[in-house]
């Protein structure tokens, strides 16, 4: 088997052990050895999780991890304004 779909099979894996990690989550891409994470978690833990989870994978020796947090539910806002009313 090609290295790097060997290497990507196993940090595959190792995501989908880890349960702090939602692996649908995260793109795994490998050239020439480079194991690059992609996608979007949500949140801090999520994205540190991932990568603590990718180190694990024997014969990783580099990683960029290029996952981002999903924005925040942007709250609903409620204007207030003055009645035109008089009454």
């Amino acid at each position: 088997m090609n290295p790097d779909i060997q290497l990507r099979h196993d940090v595959f894996a190792q995501l989908n052990w880890d349960p702090a990690v939602n692996a649908c989550d995260v793109d795994v891409r490998v050239q020439d050895g480079v194991v690059t994470l992609r996608g979007q978690v949500a949140d801090e833990a999520q994205r540190a999780a991932a990568e603590r989870a990718a180190r694990r994978t024997d014969g990783l020796t580099t990683l960029l991890n290029r996952l981002t947090v999903r924005p925040a539910q942007a709250s609903a806002v409620v204007r207030m304004t003055p009645s035109t009313h008089s009454g």
